[in-house]
């Protein structure tokens, strides 16, 4: 009895480890589809950009989410929490930029335009502007509901990165005509 028992938990075992093995491969197949990640490639950029851009219009491709400047209500520090023994503490990870809401702008929209804009600048088809929160390399961008509209979120992995997001929100935030943050180029 017990070399059946022994068989079978074998066979168990391996068809587990087949699935299990073929559910993590599909994972990872699938990870970076639509999703902008900061490991990607100019050319994953690229195909990005041509997913996330079509039907966006020109002005939202080159601004983003800075395009609705005028629906902005302002933006404060992102931040992480973390553990150290029994102390909470939190760390600066990049900006939460909030939206009013506006007839005909929803959280897919404006998370795409921020993924258009970025996957354009990154792939090198838009040079942005020195003060374009959304051009500082490894920037990761997510959109939630809030009560009275959006929350964009601007996320960056250092500590650096963290500080010239918050620099660059500032100046775009403050200029008086709306920031420039691209320029198209030859295409």
């Amino acid at each position: 009895m017990t070399t059946r028992a022994g068989h079978f938990s074998g066979i168990v075992f391996g068809l587990c480890g087949a699935s299990l093995a073929t559910l993590l491969g599909a994972g990872c197949a699938t990870e970076a589809t639509g999703v902008l990640t900061a490991s990607m490639t100019p050319e994953q950029y690229a195909q990005l950009a041509e997913q996330q851009c079509a039907g966006v219009p020109v002005k939202e491709q080159e601004q983003g989410i800075l395009a609705y400047r005028d629906a902005i209500a302002g933006a404060q520090p992102l931040k992480d929490p973390y553990q150290v023994g029994k102390v909470k503490l939190t760390r600066d990870a990049g900006v939460q930029i909030s939206i009013r809401a506006q007839p005909s702008l929803n959280a897919p929209w404006l998370e795409r335009v921020a993924t258009c804009h970025m996957a354009l600048a990154r792939s090198g088809r838009i040079t942005p502007s020195a003060s374009d929160p959304f051009a500082v390399p490894g920037a990761t961008v997510h959109v939630e509901e809030a009560y009275t509209g959006y929350v964009v979120q601007l996320h960056v992995g250092d500590a650096e990165g963290a500080k010239d997001v918050t620099n660059r929100t500032a100046v775009a935030l403050t200029t008086l005509s709306g920031p420039v943050t691209a320029v198209h180029g030859a295409e």
